[in-house]
């Protein structure tokens, strides 16, 4: 259970990133900011590896090229939402991800004639409540296009956290899976900015924004494999929720944003969504725990 609550360190990263995505986005395109991202993965991974005398080889190639694959799915048409709807709405459907696991939890429950995880689902619903009353999304007519891209990406992001959980079964490290993900994620980029307009020339702010944009991507991509790949994915989806509060709190202190009582509800659902799940997976792996000593 411990390792699932990476997806809070993940959740802080990812909401920082994309501020500055935001700030790219005007200048530069979705496949070009992959681009750039991934390659400061690759290389700030790299240099943490070669330094500390371990390897980058793996025996599960194939496997990294689907979670790759999946990878540059999801975040270059999450990049391109990004840019063309608002950020709070673009962000609630972003969230739908927990929502769509706990569905997928209970239809493999009644496939195997097991309980359905019904607490942990509650718990997320509580918590997507809470990212509504916080963000309080509202649609657009020039955004319909963009929701269902968000949507999309979404499902893409629940066959990437099974794929991930996969490789953390074979016992693959978070950095090695994050690593060929930069890599790979450099060449399906490449390819993308070369069909789609090609690459801009960068000044001081464009090339400032993709540096801090690439530091708390790596590290986020670090946290939420950790998290995915070794702790429990339903835990783990639903203290993702937590991204939405640390933004907040980022913008009351730096930007003097207004403290709204909706946001101040929202916060205290996406709280109560978070302790909830965590005392609900302690006990489930303590029941788990007893079964298998009394075997």
């Amino acid at each position: 259970m411990m390792q699932s609550f990476w997806a809070i360190a993940a959740a802080a990263c990812f909401s920082i990133m994309a501020a500055f995505v935001k700030v790219c986005a005007a200048d530069l395109g979705s496949f070009e900011l992959v681009f750039y991202r991934s390659v400061f993965g690759a290389l700030f991974i790299a240099f943490f590896v070669f330094t500390r005398g371990q390897t980058l080889k793996t025996k599960h190639f194939g496997m990294h090229v689907v979670r790759s694959f999946l990878g540059v799915l999801s975040i270059v048409p999450w990049f391109y939402a990004l840019g063309r709807m608002q950020f709070g709405t673009c962000m609630t459907l972003i969230y739908t991800t927990p929502l769509f696991m706990a569905l997928n939890f209970i239809i493999l429950a009644r496939l195997k004639s097991t309980r359905a995880p019904w607490l942990m689902t509650a718990s997320i619903l509580v918590g997507f409540v809470g990212i509504i009353c916080m963000l309080k999304p509202n649609f657009n007519n020039d955004e319909f296009i963009p929701a269902l891209v968000c949507l999309g990406v979404s499902l893409i992001d629940l066959a990437t956290y099974w794929q991930m959980k996969q490789m953390g079964q074979l016992k693959e490290p978070s950095w090695r899976i994050v690593f060929y993900f930069s890599v790979l994620g450099i060449v399906f980029a490449a390819v993308g900015t070369m069909f789609t307009g090609g690459f801009h020339a960068l000044d001081s702010k464009a090339l400032g924004g993709i540096l801090a944009m690439g530091l708390f991507a790596t590290l986020g991509q670090i946290c939420t494999t950790r998290s995915y790949a070794y702790g429990n994915m339903l835990l783990s989806s639903c203290l993702g929720f937590s991204a939405i509060p640390f933004s907040a709190v980022m913008g009351i202190l730096l930007f003097d944003d207004a403290v709204e009582a909706a946001s101040l509800i929202g916060m205290s659902l996406i709280l109560a969504s978070g302790v909830t799940a965590a005392v609900t997976t302690k006990k489930m792996e303590a029941a788990e725990r007893s079964q298998q000593a009394a075997r």
